[in-house]
């Protein structure tokens, strides 16, 4: 692998496990939701005689309860954290990789950058390039600056945010500079999806939650 390989370099720094109390939420409810609907299914195509009329109807009225209060939940939680993320202006570097190697099976291209936080140390992230249209995604230039926000600190995640005075200024000074920020400053890892099965524990919560639901589901329509 070449040094300049910076795309494959960074994603080789790593993700933390999503386990904020608004990802184990996400996880659990989305669980009891789709174990309580393979539940409904398997009852109904195994065991429909045992079932009455209105029992056909207890999966839609479960599933509705479900998503309904763990939306509530998951809003709930989501609510209580505070904003924590910093805004930042980030500059495309140049990599090695080409633009088919970046492209992602969505069809958005992964792009190498180095950011400058206005509160925090610089560090090295990816940002993706995506299309809003059916036209393929296009790649982004090296050396090409714009202003993001890092979703929480020591997590080199960025999202699209509209710019403060004092990030605009800094993109000016850095246009002006191209060497006013070190491209090589230390990677930060991203944060895992609330639905990625990965570390252990997470597959494990999302699986128990998916098996109490159908569990659960299965008891319940035996008796309706």
């Amino acid at each position: 692998m070449s040094s300049t390989d910076l795309v494959t370099t960074i994603m080789k720094g790593g993700l933390v496990p999503a386990d904020r109390p608004h990802d184990r939420v996400q996880r659990i409810v989305t669980g009891l939701f789709f174990g309580s609907l393979v539940g409904s299914m398997i009852t109904i195509l195994f065991f429909s005689e045992r079932m009455s009329l209105f029992g056909y109807a207890v999966p839609f009225i479960a599933l509705l309860v479900i998503g309904v209060f763990g939306y509530g939940v998951w809003a709930a939680v989501r609510g209580r954290d505070s904003d924590t993320s910093i805004p930042v202006v980030a500059k495309v570097l140049g990599t090695t990789e080409s633009e088919a190697e970046r492209r992602t099976r969505t069809g958005d291209i992964v792009c190498p950058v180095v950011v400058r936080p206005l509160d925090g140390a610089d560090f090295r992230s990816v940002i993706v390039s995506s299309s809003g249209s059916k036209e393929p995604a296009k790649d982004l230039a090296p050396g090409t600056i714009m202003a993001l926000r890092q979703v929480e600190p020591g997590i080199g995640d960025l999202v699209v945010a509209p710019a403060t005075d004092e990030q605009r200024d800094l993109m000016e000074r850095w246009a002006k500079n191209p060497k006013l920020v070190s491209n090589r400053p230390p990677i930060l890892p991203g944060r895992r999806g609330p639905l990625e099965r990965r570390p252990f524990a997470s597959a494990l919560e999302f699986y128990l939650s998916l098996s109490a639901g159908a569990g659960l589901m299965f008891g319940l329509l035996q008796f309706v």
